[in-house]
């Protein structure tokens, strides 16, 4: 059988096979999990490919992904990439239940989860047909090296596979984001245009350090799918931490890294950190939250003028800051292309430079939000071709791009999304709340953090109060969604139909 054309192999998601062939022994990726170079990558992600087909997948299904940072969880992307399967990462960090409503709603026909976290799965999840489970056998799953131990031939698929990436819900519940269902050739373009963009060369020996969990739409793609496509090895972190981030740089002589801003403060906070001999790093990218300025030309002070800037949303494009344009503009990030983004005031007019208001963008590749067409629908303006999440800035005069807030409930710390109105619901079921809201607060090091506002119930001592609630909530909705800070007050900012309105909160404690 002839082999197939390069321009396909990279429609089809299916670059990787091109570097296990002109490289099969480089490394493709080194984990505390074990290690596989190219070749080893390829044949697994094929393998599984196969056995998720022959269990009856087709392109444009979904396949659930509930793993951490280990090797399996980019075979089942790159799986997924050559089968036109749309994968959904699942974020690991909530409570058991939260867990099984993003699977469940996503509609997944097969899922991938790691042996720790299946007790924590419902039954309705347990009762999806295709279940493989990643380390420790478990009854009920097919163990991941049996989904891969066999050679199975795979169907040539007309489509490249995407992401439905679940983010934050009005409800309170996050809602999936479905690109279009035919992005093959603009997906290979992306891919393209980013290697590019971060100089990747795997030829060169450039490696990528992943410090992020997979599970987010920016590590997954810069971190493992893009690095890989061009040949470059990608050293997974199970878990960040600052020291062993700059001992990896430093051993391996890593070229390229991502971070999220609260990482950049902690890698600040080691106090012998100058010992680290980072000379290899040649790029280093940042995004998924705000960023304080300080902190970031501490950093620019520290690494020199290596540090990009990327500003975007899961649901459209956003805007991109070199390192010396951040230096000649501090705190903006990015300048503005005026027939992609936008600001637009609360009259729906075009504001002016410098008039704060709503960030709007040009949605490049369409999307909806899963089984949700009236917050799609809220999405867009009337042209259905301009989209907003809600976050709000000004453009300078230059056409910079400067970020003062969020409209969207979202609270963005340390790079992730995290849901005020589920935090609300814990709070008003502690039996000696009688209402309470959640909302964000300014935090030097994540960016923002969850806080909250409760009225005590009547009768209901204030002695131990917080602390109780703090521990309420941890036992119910888990520590990522516990607030950091709770305040005792007399009343809630609502109207008298109880719409909350969570903003003024946030103005009056930030005072």
């Amino acid at each position: 059988m002839e082999p197939e054309p390069q321009t396909d192999l990279a429609v089809h998601g299916r670059e990787i096979s091109a570097v296990a062939r002109s490289a099969p022994e480089r490394r493709a990726i080194a984990s505390s999990h074990g290690d596989l170079t190219f070749a080893e990558l390829d044949r697994l992600a094929e393998r599984l490919a196969g056995c998720l087909q022959n269990a009856g997948l087709t392109a444009g299904d979904v396949l659930a992904l509930l793993c951490t940072n280990r090797p399996e969880w980019i075979v089942a992307q790159q799986a997924a990439l050559r089968s036109g399967l749309a994968l959904v990462p699942v974020n690991w960090h909530p409570k058991g239940d939260d867990i099984s409503y993003v699977i469940a709603d996503s509609g997944a026909k097969a899922l991938i989860a790691e042996d720790v976290f299946v007790d924590e799965l419902n039954d309705e999840v347990r009762g999806i047909a295709t279940r493989i489970v990643v380390g420790d056998e478990v009854e009920g799953f097919t163990s991941f090296g049996a989904a891969v131990s066999e050679t199975l031939p795979t169907d040539p698929q007309r489509r490249r596979g995407t992401l439905m990436v679940y983010t934050s819900g009005s409800t309170g519940r996050p809602k999936g984001v479905r690109q279009a269902s035919d992005p093959a050739s603009s997906g290979a373009a992306i891919g393209a245009a980013m290697v590019a963009m971060f100089g990747l060369d795997g030829d060169r020996g450039d490696q990528m350090l992943c410090p992020a969990p997979l599970y987010h739409s920016g590590p997954s793609r810069i971190c493992s799918e893009w690095p890989l496509g061009a040949g470059v090895t990608v050293h997974l972190m199970h878990r960040f931490d600052p020291e062993v981030a700059l001992n990896l740089i430093d051993t391996q002589r890593l070229s390229h890294a991502f971070f999220v801003p609260t990482m950049f403060h902690r890698m600040l906070d080691v106090s012998d950190r100058d010992r680290f001999d980072l000379s290899s790093l040649r790029f280093v990218l940042h995004g998924a939250g705000p960023c304080n300025a300080t902190i970031k030309q501490q950093m620019f002070d520290w690494l020199g003028p290596i540090i990009h800037e990327m500003y975007a949303a899961t649901e459209g494009p956003g805007t991109w800051i070199q390192p010396q344009e951040w230096l000649d503009h501090p705190g903006s990030v990015g300048r503005t292309d005026p027939t992609r983004l936008q600001i637009r005031l609360d009259t729906g007019e075009v504001a002016e430079p410098l008039q704060d208001g709503t960030v709007w963008s040009r949605a490049t590749t369409p999307f909806h939000y899963h089984d949700d067409p009236e917050k799609t629908a809220a999405t867009f303006d009337a042209s259905g071709e301009w989209c907003t999440v809600g976050d709000r800035g000004y453009i300078d005069e230059d056409g910079y791009l400067y970020l003062t807030g969020r409209t969207a409930e979202c609270v963005v710390s340390g790079g992730v999304n995290l849901y005020p109105a589920r935090v609300d619901e814990a709070l008003i079921n502690h039996p000696d709340v009688r209402d309470g809201a959640a909302f964000a607060l300014g935090d030097t090091e994540l960016g923002e953090v969850m806080a909250a506002a409760v009225i005590p119930a009547a009768g209901a001592s204030s002695d131990g109060l917080i602390e109780s609630i703090i521990a309420h909530c941890r036992e119910t909705i888990g520590s990522q969604l516990t607030p950091r800070q709770v305040f005792i007050v007399d009343n809630l900012p609502r109207t008298e139909a109880g719409k909350l309105y969570r903003h003024r909160l946030v103005e009056q404690f930030s005072a």
